[in-house]
């Protein structure tokens, strides 16, 4: 493998060369760059930025009442023309049915609906099913794929008619995505004032003309009596409470060409419209025939105007005249340009953040990768010398091709994603630690160095693939199951892993292989004979007999001990569930530098009434965060607001800098799809496992991924660490880990038992676990150090993600030796065509 050949050259200097061309944009000020170089930069997450991040969701069930109440007019409109007397016409579940007055006229009623109502769909057939049934009824309905399709046209028209009108406001590089069926995802860098957003995304925007029904009084309508045609709208022009309409439609929305803020004679704001032609003629014609009566102008089920028609109106132009300000005619004209929303849109988790918290952030997350890179580099040239120079470089280029391409692909870095940057370094590491160990133990072998050292790469191969397979798994697990940060995580491990075994394997390969070509060295740097000078650090002594299997017993008490203390700590007191999962909302806020008065601040917000109100301070005194949940049957965006509200007259000015709300549907649905996330990776795991060795390894891995979790589970119930998100993504992090410490013994283990056919088992276990042990130490310890910055400096949002992921490194390692392995041995392997046997506990303890 050390061959340079031409091809493995020329693909590290175009790797390096790719890494460098495309993390160039991110280091010199926009526009630096010629036109023809690229212009990518990595992008930001809202929480390394500040923004806004609403989920919305297109309520569906409205559109199919609004579709089932039209096709209700349809058939009391075509029955009339036809002269069908008819009753009991209405709305039975979802179904649409009519009584036909006269048993003979039932059968052309049938034909008559039959004929005109509906509309072909693509599919083939017609959206409705037409049915006669007992007692001269007659049911329409509009068939499952029509309901579908209209929802699947709803979800698109929506995220279309959402980007018009977010771009209207100039909010740079807006990103809204679909996310499930019927939800859409709008993040709005450096949008930090939400209440803007869901004014002009949220509200509907449908507008209708419709005549007002003078010939009912107020009397009638506190008395019920409304006809089956009108409806009573609520009013906001001030001039009544509310209005009797027809239910049948003059104009719409969707007849609009175009819409504006102007004024009106009195230099009050008002909205000039103008209608196409199918609108201006039936403009035309209502105000011709209905001169001196009322018609109300309805947005969104309000009437906002009802004026009277003094004269007809042929020109196809209009206004809306009402009680506006300056901003809200603006933003009216806007909305009705842009177009009506197809359905209502529900607000069910939103998350602001501040751009000076953003900042925060990637000043924390850049000293984070510093000092985390720093003390991996020092480390690694410590204990392998002048290769661990070469892996030093290979650590560089791989950084830069990560960043390359994240900013080739536009993925996004969030604040977890840093956390996914400095993992992925240790990650590299252990590749090249898994080659330099390797080529140590062909050395001791017997092996000249440059054959060793090829032996080395060679049978590493294979381990470094299979190890870094079961962190692929957990990363794409978490891109397929999490949402927002965790996903930026996700792909940013994905990424890494990738890159890091590219540049662990080929960059060190040539670096390594042109100073065999340099120096025609005899000897390895990193092994000569016990004179070298490397390395500096030396963790372990060569050829260690540690017993380890005759500890077995002892761990195997230790660890159903902490297990059985966990599950005990689910009960009592049970995890500290964060807004993800519990829902409700949390505000963080600021003050220019005076210390917040805690309590002050808990009897302000206690004075609202919400319940379990939790205000504790973080970081500096002048920061804090209250957690609250919202009260059934209020708006948490609404509650949200009088929080603050309550907070700004209780302790002054003060800033706003993050706000997260989570419904309870949400939070319901992340445990569904945390728990699931969780499953799928142990599950896959095992498939991966069984197919690559045998089922007693697989079995033997998914007890010690068990035994992690739930250890890890125990670590955040002791420590009383908030579970969110991104917890979730430290314990995948953590399984993708353990297996990749699991396979590296089960394969030194597979390795050994074909060398050492008549070896006891618990001897040959002993053997693996100790010629690996070097590996795992170096690993371990290149881990935690580059997790430590993270730790110490990576600020409150991380802080839980890093710290379950430093307990998950010790754990991971333990459980190798102590779970994974004892398993294999109680159940026994197969030696070549023999079938696996099983050894007694006690035999656990033969040395």
């Amino acid at each position: 493998m050390l061959a340079l050949s031409r091809w493995k050259v020329l693909l590290v200097l175009a790797s390096f060369l790719f890494g460098l061309i495309f993390t160039l944009p991110n280091l010199v000020p926009p526009g630096t760059l010629p036109s023809w170089a690229p212009q990518q930069r990595l992008n930001l997450g809202l929480d390394l930025q500040g923004g806004s991040y609403l989920l919305l969701e297109v309520d569906t069930n409205a559109l199919n009442t609004e579709r089932l109440t039209n096709l209700t007019e349809d058939v009391r409109t075509r029955l009339r023309e036809a002269n069908i007397d008819f009753s009991g016409l209405g709305l039975h579940g979802q179904t649409v049915q009519v009584q036909i007055a006269d048993p003979t006229k039932v059968q052309a009623a049938y034909t008559l609906l039959n004929g005109n109502l509906g509309e072909a769909m693509l599919t083939g057939g017609r959206n409705v099913t037409i049915q006669i049934k007992p007692n001269n009824t007659i049911e329409v309905a509009f068939v499952p794929q029509a309901a579908q399709a209209a929802a699947r046209d709803a979800v698109t028209r929506s995220i279309e008619i959402i980007r018009k009108r977010i771009d209207a406001l100039g909010t740079k590089e807006p990103l809204i995505t679909q996310q499930g069926a019927a939800r859409i995802v709008v993040e709005a860098p450096g949008e930090s004032d939400p209440e803007k957003l869901k004014n002009v995304i949220g509200k509907t925007a449908k507008l209708t003309f419709q005549m007002v029904d003078t010939d009912v009084s107020q009397s009638d309508i506190q008395a019920g009596r409304i006809p089956p045609d009108d409806q009573v709208l609520p009013s906001d022009d001030g001039a009544s409470v509310a209005y009797v309409v027809k239910r049948r439609t003059i104009v719409t929305g969707e007849m609009l060409t175009a819409a504006s803020a102007s004024h009106d004679e009195n230099n009050l704001p008002d909205i000039v419209m103008s209608f196409n032609s199918q609108g201006s003629r039936r403009f035309a014609e209502t105000t011709t025939e209905n001169i001196g009566k009322p018609f109300a102008i309805v947005l969104d089920g309000r009437v906002i105007s009802a004026p009277v028609i003094h004269g007809a109106i042929t020109g196809g132009t209009g206004s809306i005249t009402g009680r506006f300000t300056e901003e809200q005619a603006h933003n009216l004209a806007l909305l009705l340009k842009s177009g009506a929303l197809p359905a209502p849109l529900n607000i069910i988790a939103q998350h602001t953040v501040g751009a000076e918290l953003g900042a925060d952030a990637v000043r924390a997350g850049q000293i984070s990768i510093l000092i985390g890179a720093t003390l991996i580099f020092a480390f690694i040239i410590l204990s392998y010398g002048l290769f661990g120079v070469f892996a030093a470089v290979a650590l560089a280029v791989n950084g830069l091709m990560i960043v390359g391409a994240m900013s080739f692909t536009q993925a996004t870095l969030t604040l977890p994603g840093i956390a996914g940057l400095v993992l992925t370094l240790a990650v590299a590491v252990d590749a090249n630690v898994l080659i330099y160990e390797r080529m140590r133990d062909e050395v001791r072998s017997g092996r000249a160095a440059m054959s060793a050292a090829d032996a080395g790469f060679s049978r590493a191969l294979v381990t470094i693939i299979d190890a870094n397979v079961t962190t692929l798994v957990a990363a794409a697990i978490m891109f397929q199951f999490g949402s927002g940060p965790v996903k930026g995580f996700a792909w940013t491990l994905f990424i890494g892993v990738i890159t890091s075994v590219f540049t662990a394997v080929l960059i060190t390969q040539v670096l390594i292989g042109w100073w065999f070509r340099i120096t025609r060295s005899r000897t390895l740097p990193i092994y000569s004979e016990g004179r070298a000078v490397w390395p500096l650090i030396k963790l372990l002594p060569h050829g260690g007999k540690i017993k380890f299997v005759a500890l077995a017993r002892l761990a195997a008490t230790l660890s159903i001990l902490a297990i059985i203390a966990t599950g005990v700590g689910f009960f009592k007191p049970g995890l500290n569930l964060g807004i993800d999962f519990k829902g409700g909302t949390v505000v963080e806020l600021n003050t220019t530098g005076a210390p917040i008065d805690l309590a002050k601040a808990r009897a302000a917000v206690n004075r609202l009434n919400l319940g379990d109100v939790q205000v504790q301070a973080f970081g500096k005194p002048s920061d804090a965060i209250v957690r609250f949940q919202t009260p059934k049957g209020q708006e948490p965006n609404v509650v949200a607001g009088q929080v603050k509200t309550a907070l700004t007259q209780a302790l002054g000015p003060v800033n706003f800098s993050r706000t997260d709300v989570v419904g309870p549907e949400v939070s319901d649905e992340l445990k569904v799809s945390g728990a699931e996330a969780l499953f799928a990776a142990i599950g896959l795991m095992l498939i991966y496992i069984w197919f690559r060795f045998e089922l007693q390894f697989g079995l033997g891995a998914v007890a010690a991924l068990f035994h992690d979790v739930t250890l890890s589970f125990g670590l955040i119930l002791l420590l009383r660490l908030e579970f969110s998100l991104n917890v979730i993504a430290a314990l995948l992090t953590i399984i993708g880990y353990s297996m990749n410490d699991t396979v590296v013994v089960f394969d030194r283990l597979r390795e050994n038992r074909r060398k050492y056919k008549k070896m006891p088992l618990s001897q040959l276990i002993d053997l693996s676990v100790n010629e690996t042990l070097s590996r795992t130490v170096i690993t371990g310890l290149t881990a935690l150090l580059a997790l430590s910055g993270l730790a110490l400096f990576g600020g409150e949002s991380l802080r839980p993600l890093s710290v379950v992921l430093l307990f998950g490194i010790v754990i991971g390692t333990y459980s190798s030796i102590y779970v994974a392995s004892p398993i294999i041995l109680l159940w026994g392997v197969r030696r070549d065509d023999e079938p696996a046997k099983p050894i007694a506990p006690q035999a656990a303890s033969t040395p």
